[in-house]
Parts: C-alpha cells; sequence; structure tokens
C-alpha cells in the first residue's frame, strides 16, 4: 500500500512539474515565443502548431509567417524532383528535400497529377510546376505545407512543341505572376507566345513582345528583384530577356561582341541578389552579372569572373552551376551517362582556388533529378 501511495505521490509530482514547465513557456510574451520559433526549421514549426493553442496561433499569424519568411534563420535550401528515366518500370511520386546544411535529404510525396510536371521556377517557397510540351495543368505548390493552386486553363488551342514557365512577385501589388513562354504549331508554322496571369484571376492574358525574342527558344527561366529572367537562343546567337512584373514590359540583353557564340551550356543564378550568367565554354566556366546600363531603361553584362575548372565538359559530361554556397565555393551538379547508359547526377561542393570538387554523397538522392534552389516557406498558396 505504501508503494502505491508513493508511485501516485511521484506521479503528482512529475505532473505538477510539467504544468510549471508549460506554464512558464506560455507565461512568456508573445513576442518572445514568435522569436523563438522564428528560429526554427520550418517542418519543426508545423509540429510546434500541435503544441498548444498559443503557438498554433502564432504560427498562423501573418506577420509571424513574413518574418519568418525573411529571417536569415532559414537558409536557401534544394528541391530535386526525379526524372522519369531514374526509375525504369516504377513511377517515382516525390520530391527531395536536400537540407545542405544539417547534410540530410528528406522526401516529400506527391499526388499523381504531378508525375508529368517539371519544376520551371522557385518564388518564396513556392513552387510553379508545368507540362513541357502542353500548357495545362499548371500548379503552384508549397512542398512544406502542401498547399497548391491549379491555374486556370489556357484560352489558347494550339498544339505545344515546348513551354517554360515562370513565377514572380509584383510587390507593387503584393499579387504572384505566372508568365509562360510557349511554342504553338499553327498552320505548319513554331509561333512564339507569351501569357500573364495573376494568381486569383480567371483567365490568361496574351503578352505582346518583341518581334526579336518571338522566334527563339528559351532554356530556363529564373525570377529575382521584380523580374522574371529567361535565356533564349536561335542557332548560334543567345540573348537573355527581362519581363518586369510591375510594368509588365519586355527588355532584351544583348552579348557583348567579344562574347563566345561557343559554349557548351548557359544558365543563370542569384550570386549575392544580382542575376548571373553562367557561360559554359570546354573547360573554362565565365560569370556574367547583369546590372542596369549607362542608359534608363538599359541592361547591360559586365564580366566578373572565370576559372579554369580543368576538366573537359560536353559529350555527355555535364556541369550546371546552382547557388554559390560561400565566398570560395559553389554548388554544382554534375551529370554522365554510365557503362549501362543510364544518367547518373551528382551535387558538388567546388573550389575554385583550389580547383577542387568535393562530392556531398548525400543518400536518398535519386539517379537523375531537375534541381531548383528553394527557400521553405509557410505561406498559403494565394487563392
Amino acid at each position: 500500500m505504501k508503494s502505491i501511495v508513493q508511485m501516485d505521490s511521484n506521479q503528482r509530482s512529475s505532473i505538477n512539474c510539467k504544468r510549471q514547465v508549460n506554464r512558464g513557456v506560455l507565461d512568456l510574451p508573445h513576442e518572445m515565443i514568435s522569436e523563438i520559433l522564428c528560429r526554427l526549421p520550418t517542418e519543426s514549426i508545423l509540429i510546434c502548431r500541435v503544441v498548444c493553442k498559443i503557438w498554433y496561433a502564432i504560427t498562423k499569424d501573418p506577420c509571424f509567417i513574413n518574418t519568418l519568411g525573411n529571417s536569415h534563420y532559414q537558409p536557401t535550401r534544394l528541391i530535386l524532383k526525379p526524372l522519369p528515366y531514374e526509375d525504369i518500370g516504377r513511377t517515382p511520386y516525390y520530391l527531395v528535400l536536400v537540407d545542405m546544411e544539417k547534410h540530410k535529404t528528406r522526401r516529400i510525396p506527391l499526388e499523381k497529377m504531378f508525375q508529368e510536371l517539371q519544376i520551371t521556377c522557385s518564388c518564396n517557397g513556392f513552387l510553379c510546376m508545368a507540362p513541357p510540351k502542353k500548357l495545362d495543368p499548371v500548379v503552384i505548390y508549397n512542398p512544406i505545407t502542401g498547399d497548391r493552386l491549379i491555374l486556370p486553363l489556357s484560352n489558347s488551342k494550339s498544339k505545344v512543341s515546348c513551354q517554360v514557365v515562370g513565377l514572380g512577385f509584383d510587390a507593387s501589388t503584393n499579387k504572384y505572376k505566372v508568365v509562360r513562354a510557349y511554342t504553338g504549331l499553327s498552320s505548319r508554322r513554331k509561333v512564339r507566345r507569351f501569357e500573364i496571369i495573376s494568381l486569383g484571376e480567371s483567365s490568361w492574358r496574351e503578352l505582346s513582345a518583341p518581334q526579336r525574342i518571338v522566334n527563339r527558344d528559351s532554356s530556363g527561366v529564373t525570377f529575382l528583384s521584380g523580374a522574371l529572367y529567361w535565356t533564349m537562343s536561335k542557332g548560334t546567337s543567345t540573348i537573355v530577356v527581362q519581363f518586369d512584373l510591375t510594368d509588365e514590359k519586355f527588355r532584351v540583353i544583348s552579348f557583348p561582341r567579344y562574347f563566345s557564340s561557343r559554349h557548351v551550356s548557359l544558365g543563370l543564378i542569384d550570386i549575392r541578389g544580382i542575376v548571373t550568367l553562367v557561360q559554359g565554354d570546354s573547360n573554362t566556366v565565365r560569370l556574367w552579372r547583369i546590372e542596369d546600363g549607362e542608359g534608363e531603361d538599359e541592361l547591360s553584362f559586365y564580366f566578373y569572373i572565370s576559372y579554369d575548372t580543368h576538366v573537359k565538359w560536353g559529350g555527355g559530361f555535364s556541369c550546371a552551376f546552382l547557388r554559390q554556397i560561400n565566398q570560395e565555393s559553389y554548388l554544382l551538379q554534375v551529370g554522365y551517362w554510365n557503362s549501362q547508359n543510364e544518367r547518373q547526377e551528382h551535387l558538388t561542393q567546388y573550389f575554385p582556388d583550389k580547383v577542387q570538387f568535393l562530392d556531398l554523397k548525400l543518400r536518398g538522392l535519386p539517379d537523375s533529378f531537375k534541381t531548383v534552389c528553394f527557400k521553405p516557406s509557410l505561406v498559403p498558396v494565394p487563392k
């Protein structure tokens, strides 16, 4: 009987202690709780929502969500989507979230409808996903919360040979806008068209684009500082096109005359808030910054730096710059075809000064994948 009394006493003591701890946490000012929670990874914040009503209310508050989006405690991560030929005979219905700092990966299950969609762009924690050779569906998706929005269908009845879709944020109207560039087949000829829609609108609008870009193929789109950027080519001629989301106007950025038209690859990345063109030419990589030119409405290329990688790229051996990790290194996606004619890709840290490539050897990566840089967010997709 005594042991039972002691057990009950111990249980009561433990319960009282927990109540005191919980009361102590809940008695903290909401501003302090908010500051503490902002330092946690977004996935941990989702778990914190079920702890108590106060934490749920704090983490649902729009002010908290906006503060979280601007917090330096939320580092940029990577989102990977396995390519279809990665699992022969098995369809991969998932994304892979890569945490570079913790050297971890996590699978995010996907609905079947996402299988034919590619990740085309990322903005403020949202992914823009669309099929490469059909106009619809276009989906805006938050992989952290699972929130998604299927955009209205296009009014165009054209058959499509390719399309590239970009997502960006217009700070002047506080709206997200989606712009797509697609090549339609009309009367046996190719026609390049551009369409735009703001999230919440019911239909797409056709954009009037400069004649010099309507007959070019686009290979990728990047959002930065209120504008979308595409690289577009025709034969050996390549240009970069900017679309300002506020005034909804195109600007064409031509390369300098001394810019070599011979290149293995071109890509656009963000380096410390500046749109940077990465030009791969055999074993040499050159970085060009896109900045304001001399004219009021003019953009120009400025040579930034070049690196001799001591590796001859091309011939099935590819290298894509994803982002700058720090002052000394970059993150690359390196790919090649193995002896079984299967595509193999790796995430690699490149140290230019040391001419050193470090395979990150992350567990859980698909054999072949599409990669976008991504900053997790709890912002709901605007409807």
